[in-house]
């Protein structure tokens, strides 16, 4: 699965871009049409295979993406300074781990959603309408905590399927970055709470 699944990944991400209006969901009908275009070069699993690390992969860089602007409102508008510093690094942890995302589908030849997905302009929205003060520093807490467990089950399950030790060693660096980032906005929310 590693040159060809490449390929597929990458062509399947390209065409998920493409189709519908949410970005994470365009990026995956691209990704999906183009591993099914590869009919001849690959067997069924390997597309089924193909097709399930895309789509890890781009709801990994989505999660992410939501994760970074989250912490650019908290930066902003967080009133804790611990709750500011916790926004601070989890925005630094996700440009590094986005930039890895990015670099591996490219080799691999998967689109990535070039915006936030609906779910994560919703969460954005609702924080960002969120009154600066306690109760925003602990809804931004709060939305971390769900999202950074999404992002574990995704990593975990990019990590068991990886094509790649490359897209292996991602999956692993997200999931240690996630789970760190999930104790601390428990920690500080009982704090604040």
């Amino acid at each position: 699965m590693k040159t060809s699944t490449a390929g597929t990944l990458l062509l399947a991400a390209c065409l998920l871009t493409a189709c519908g209006n949410d970005a994470k969901d365009k990026a995956q009908e691209q990704n999906e049409a183009r591993i099914d275009k590869q009919a001849t070069a690959m067997s069924d699993d390997a597309k089924k295979e193909a097709k399930q690390v895309a789509g890890y992969m781009v709801d990994l860089f989505s999660m992410g993406l939501t994760e970074y602007e989250l912490s650019k409102i908290a930066l902003q508008k967080a009133t804790n300074p611990e709750v500011r510093s916790y926004a601070q690094q989890a925005m630094n942890a996700h440009q590094q781990s986005e930039k890895s995302l990015r670099d591996a589908a490219r080799q691999l030849n998967v689109t990535l959603p070039a915006g936030l997905s609906d779910d994560g302009e919703d969460r954005v929205s609702e924080l960002q309408n969120t009154k600066a003060g306690t109760a925003f520093d602990i809804q931004y807490l709060k939305e971390m905590g769900t999202v950074n467990n999404k992002t574990i089950d995704l990593a975990k399950d990019l990590r068991d399927d990886a094509p790649t030790d490359q897209v292996r060693d991602i999956a692993k660096k997200i999931l240690a970055d996630d789970n760190t980032h999930k104790d601390r906005a428990k920690q500080l929310k009982n704090v604040l709470e």
